[in-house]
């Protein structure tokens, strides 16, 4: 067995062929740990993904003297998009078994060897390679912690997949398996269902007013995809994992930090909030820039906006990299508003369910204010001083980057993540407004906290849209900005002092402090 460097002995991996913004995250994760420890970090993602992931570690240990020791290697893949990608899961079985015996690894894409490094001490992952792993892991018999990546609001891995007598739902899959024998149906066609929320049954989260579950989804889903066979893995593996990993920093939702970790200490289990994750190098403008449609458009955009407008009057929309309207007519009716009002705007349509009628393209193009881009510089956009508002889906990535930037947000939630973030951020944080008329199927039924229901209508959402904008460009949108700051100031220190400090620093030492590093 090849021998190893004695400065740099340890040795984590972390699996980065899911969704590019927790690949992302996960980037950021392994260069925060090798400027804490003298350790090798290994991240492995997909071919799409590995110029990009090579891009972000290079900027963020830029200067640094560290950039060797995060390796970065792209596997075959099913260019993963949710958690299920057994086409990676096989290859990555094949390395694990070459890291064991003390083998090169070969990048499928580039075809370089790269030298032998001990097995792991601990592997990360944020889908279900967590079974494959396990099943290696007791094969081999080898000791490796195999811990879960969790890049959503952490309200929602108490509740969707939290234990009964901690307020979550439980085994779902054994209630799910049951009720497909009783129908002889498939299990994924009821969990389908049950992901529904049809019950207005009253729920209870940390921190949280009570809500009843079919507010969990305001929003009929244009597109389920393999939701049900995914969700239906994700118990068993909280049930049997080492530990999580949260992007999420302690300081935006401590009752449900502190009750995930006091769930995953009964059993002698790690919880650790090492959030937020965000790009900070010296080319993590640039990096944008290049993977954006229309990046440089976009930069000399705002830039005219901030000549013409001033700060604080762009009005940045984007429903993120998946999700789209199943009823878009309502985007575009407020759209309408928000080009009848005069306010500067850009969209971003990244979804690939994403279709922009000709008369809407028409009616931009003609407005010299607006702009349609099918992928975005976010972080970008959002830190740049001409950015009033935020218009978001509120995945837990973008609600980092936003109150990171300290800009308040219009949420437009659809599902689980996205309307719990939207609650918190409305209700408890108070530095957003929620759109209701947005809400279709069960999202019209009652709203506990507020007895309000919806009427869903165009028109009603017009009429929101016109209250909601003149609020959010007055007095009372200053308010919800100086309280999205003061979030802003705390979020800012939980990565200060990287040997020291911050609660996030503190959370990772932590963690390498469980492994033995």
């Amino acid at each position: 067995m090849a021998t190893v460097p004695a400065e740099r002995e340890g040795h984590i991996v972390l699996l980065a062929n899911g969704p590019w913004a927790d690949g992302k995250q996960l980037c950021i994760f392994a260069t925060r740990l090798v400027k804490l420890r003298p350790i090798h970090v290994t991240v492995f993602t997909n071919a799409f993904f590995l110029e990009r992931a090579k891009r972000e570690v290079s900027s963020e240990l830029a200067g640094v003297g560290a950039v060797g020791h995060v390796r970065v290697i792209a596997l075959p893949s099913d260019k993963h998009k949710h958690f299920v990608d057994p086409v990676f899961d096989a290859a990555f079985a094949q390395v694990y078994r070459q890291l064991l015996s003390g083998e090169p690894v070969q990048c499928t894409t580039t075809g370089e060897q790269l030298g032998p490094l001990p097995l792991p001490q601990a592997i990360v992952t944020p889908n279900s390679t967590l079974e494959s792993l396990q099943r290696l892991r007791k094969e081999t018999g080898a000791d490796v912690k195999l811990l879960i990546w969790y890049a959503r609001v952490p309200s929602t891995l108490f509740f969707f997949h939290g234990p009964a007598n901690r307020g979550g739902l439980g085994d779902v899959r054994a209630k799910v398996r049951a009720e497909a024998e009783r129908r002889r149906t498939s299990p994924e066609e009821v969990f389908e269902e049950t992901i529904l929320f049809l019950d207005s049954v009253l729920i209870r989260i940390p921190g949280y007013e009570p809500l009843y579950n079919h507010e969990v989804q305001p929003q009929e889903l244009a597109y389920h995809g393999t939701l049900g066979a995914e969700w239906l893995t994700i118990y068993d593996m909280f049930t049997s994992c080492d530990g999580v990993l949260m992007s999420t920093p302690e300081c935006f939702d401590p009752l449900s930090i502190i009750g995930t970790r006091a769930w995953m200490g009964e059993t002698a289990r790690g919880a650790y909030a090492v959030g937020p994750l965000l790009s900070t190098g010296a080319r993590a403008v640039e990096n944008e820039l290049m993977d954006a449609d229309r990046g440089t458009e976009i930069r000399d955009f705002v830039s005219r906006v901030m000549k013409s407008h001033g700060p604080q009057s762009l009005l940045y929309i984007s429903l993120g990299s998946w999700m789209w309207p199943k009823y878009p007519e309502k985007l575009w009716t407020f759209l309408d508003v928000v080009m009848d009002l005069g306010i500067p705007f850009i969209l971003s349509h990244a979804s690939e369910y994403a279709e922009i009628p000709d008369t809407m393209r028409h009616k931009v193009d003609h407005y010299p204010l607006g702009l349609l881009s099918s992928w975005c510089p976010q972080q970008m956009i959002l830190n740049h001083p001409v950015t009033a508002w935020f218009l978001t889906h509120c995945g837990h990535n973008s609600v980092m980057e936003s109150i990171s930037a300290g800009v308040p947000m219009i949420c437009w939630p659809f599902v689980g993540d996205g309307a719990l973030n939207a609650i918190h951020l409305a209700d408890t944080l108070k530095c957003a407004y929620e759109l209701l008329e947005v809400r279709t199927g069960h999202g019209l039924e009652r709203i506990y906290r507020t007895g309000a229901r919806a009427l869903g209508t165009r028109d009603a959402l017009r009429a929101e849209a016109l209250q909601v904008l003149a609020s959010a460009f007055g007095e009372d949108g200053a308010r919800k900005r100086a309280n999205v700051r003061k979030m802003q100031a705390r979020f800012d220190g939980v990565w200060a002092g990287e040997g020291g400090g911050g609660e996030s620093v503190r959370a990772t030492e932590a963690f390498l402090r469980d492994l033995g590093l």
